[in-house]
């Protein structure tokens, strides 16, 4: 009788005092986009892309945004909330934006509040905004309903196609990672559209660097497998072809002492022709096309490297390559070493299809 009135006291301490909170769907206005630009030292403005539905069917979304001042995420939000309709909502929040300006001062401000929050999902995209937040995020664009869902379509079915999955789960774990510096894609606005720009590169919360758009190409290929990317190959007298990968593979080699490693990296891709203007037809072999791929790919990869090591930045996350190679790893000795270690590329094309044409 005591464990049964026992039980029964629990059961209902539980359900009066651990009860979820509701929420009703209608009372609530989803955030879709969110992104900060830098005011000084002290400050940051946020803007939020919310769309607001009207009530009735078939009703097209209007686009709404609030924009408020101040020094934290969540001070921001609680500004943002006195001006909208109804309460903002994060839980589908799709894409977290950061000017470059707010980079160069360092994103840690936003970084903690991402970590800890259990409402922002760990796969919402992330971007480095060159230029201004808030204009990219108001801009009416043409070709969308709204702002923010442009701008998840091109990030979600566009971007993951060139560069390495930008996502806040990516980003934590490069930031907080044992060897690895963290990146993000660089948007911006052009025009009447969003254009990617290439990709930044962070030292711990700090923007210290970037990649162009065609050495971000060479940046996937050598950081991951992948069965996307095109590439123009420029021969003698303005001549191109236009490639695409079907599918590739990347793999790391350690060598050498704790206190003298040697690195290296092999990509072998599989690729076709897309676009050839007729130059196969002029003399040139696909013997030459393959090794110009491969000489120009891995020429940007060393030159790509050269900035990582001059930055003493670690993006491809060679040092955690390194650290499982050897036993009793000394992270220090690492760093010094890092600088100057010798890393060489070496990249295997075979291409398999030219077309119909050819």
């Amino acid at each position: 009788m005591k464990r049964y009135l026992f039980w029964s006291i629990f059961t209902l301490i539980l359900l009066f005092n651990y009860s979820l909170e509701t929420k009703i769907l209608e009372d609530i206005q989803h955030v879709s986009a969110i992104g900060y630009d830098y005011v000084d030292g002290d400050r940051m403005k946020g803007t939020a892309a919310a769309p607001f539905y009207p009530a009735g069917m078939d009703v097209k979304p209007l686009n709404a945004f609030f924009t408020a001042v101040g020094h934290t995420i969540l001070d921001i939000l609680q500004k943002q909330q006195m001006e909208a309709q109804r309460k903002l909502a994060t839980g589908r929040l799709q894409n977290f934006l950061i000017s470059k300006e707010l980079a160069k001062h360092g994103v840690s401000e936003l970084i903690d509040p991402l970590g800890r929050s259990t409402n922002i999902g760990r796969d919402v995209y992330m971007a480095v905004v060159d230029g201004s937040v808030e204009e990219l995020l108001t801009f009416e664009y043409p070709n969308a309903p709204t702002s923010a869902e442009y701008l998840s379509d091109f990030m979600e079915r566009n971007l993951k196609d060139i560069i390495p999955q930008p996502t806040v789960h990516a980003f934590l774990n490069q930031y907080d990672g044992f060897e690895q510096d963290p990146f993000l894609p660089i948007i911006g606005k052009k025009d009447d559209h969003i254009q990617y720009k290439g990709l930044a590169l962070f030292k711990d919360d700090l923007y210290v660097g970037e990649l162009s758009n065609k050495d971000s190409y060479a940046f996937k290929l050598f950081y991951e497998k992948t069965k996307t990317g095109t590439y123009e190959i420029s021969f003698k007298n303005k001549k191109y072809i236009a490639t695409e990968n079907i599918r590739s593979k990347v793999k790391y080699k350690v060598s050498g002492s704790q206190d003298n490693p040697r690195v290296s990296v092999h990509v072998s891709v599989i690729g076709e022709v897309k676009d050839s203007s007729r130059v196969l037809k002029k003399g040139i072999t696909m013997k030459e096309v393959e090794q110009e791929w491969s000489k120009e790919t891995t020429k940007r990869a060393e030159k790509m490297m050269r900035k990582f090591q001059e930055l003493k930045i670690d993006p491809l996350g060679i040092g955690e390559k390194v650290r499982s190679h050897f036993r009793n790893f000394d992270k220090k000795a690492w760093e010094g070493h890092y600088p100057t270690v010798p890393v060489e590329f070496d990249m295997k094309v075979r291409i398999v299809d030219t077309g119909i044409t050819e």
